[in-house]
């Protein structure tokens, strides 16, 4: 999921993916919602928020899982299926947030001004940016809209969790995973090249299926959410056909 949101982003998929699959939408640890993270054991890095999300796991009795995760939610989803492959059947990332190609300077400045300013015009200016607009057919994205601005306006980051800041996963990491992978991003994505991350992934990644979603940026999960879900449910089933 985004910076400043809560697992209610979900709320134009979850109708479509629970129809044939029991969903589990985990808040983020360390960002709005109500997983809270527990002063003695801090988030400081990567490896810790993989540690929680095994735990979170383990306390849902999941041992083998379907994985869908989008932006900041994507590279938390690609950072568990490289570190325990062994718990994730397949992963479907949708526009993650750096993971395949660097995040435009553009972006960093623009959230930078939302931090220093959490006002309803910063927040909007730079959604609107990247796609997430309120527009009378978009119930979902204002939903997002009003989330990013209260959990800027009145949620503060745990210092530990501010510094862990999505990375490009390295060639060597990328060609080492054998957890199946579905990439989708926006064909107009502005956090950075779409074309490239997803030409990237298609040279380094073993197991991978992967497109450009149709006239939408960072967005798709609302703009194109029947198609994005169609999607995903397919690339899921697809297990099923072989026996997993």
């Amino acid at each position: 999921m985004p910076y400043f949101t809560t697992l209610t982003m979900w709320s134009p998929n979850v109708a479509d993916f629970s129809r044939e699959y029991r969903v589990y939408a985990i808040d983020v640890l360390g960002q709005p919602g109500k997983s809270v993270p527990n002063p003695d054991e801090p988030i400081r890095d990567t490896a810790d928020f993989v540690a929680w999300l095994s735990a979170t796991l383990d306390g849902l009795n999941l041992d083998l899982i379907f994985l869908v995760g989008m932006s900041y939610g994507g590279w938390l989803a690609l950072n568990l299926a490289l570190t325990a492959p062994e718990r994730v059947q397949k992963a479907a990332l949708l526009s993650p947030a750096a993971s395949f190609q660097p995040l435009v300077k553009q972006f960093m400045l623009r959230a930078m001004l939302m931090g220093f300013f959490p006002r309803r015009l910063t927040v909007n200016s730079t959604m609107g940016w990247m796609g997430i607009k309120d527009t009378p057919d978009g119930p979902a994205a204002r939903c997002v809209l009003d989330l990013v601005y209260l959990g800027m306006k009145h949620f503060r980051l745990p210092p530990e969790t501010m510094r862990i800041m999505p990375n490009v996963f390295s060639d060597d990491e990328l060609q080492a995973l054998r957890v199946p992978v579905l990439l989708l991003i926006g064909e107009n994505e502005v956090i950075y090249d779409a074309a490239k991350a997803l030409a990237r992934a298609r040279a380094l990644l073993p197991n991978f299926e992967g497109e450009l979603m149709p006239r939408c940026k960072h967005d798709m999960c609302f703009s194109q959410h029947r198609i994005v879900d169609a999607r995903v449910l397919d690339f899921l089933k697809e297990a099923e056909s072989h026996g997993g």
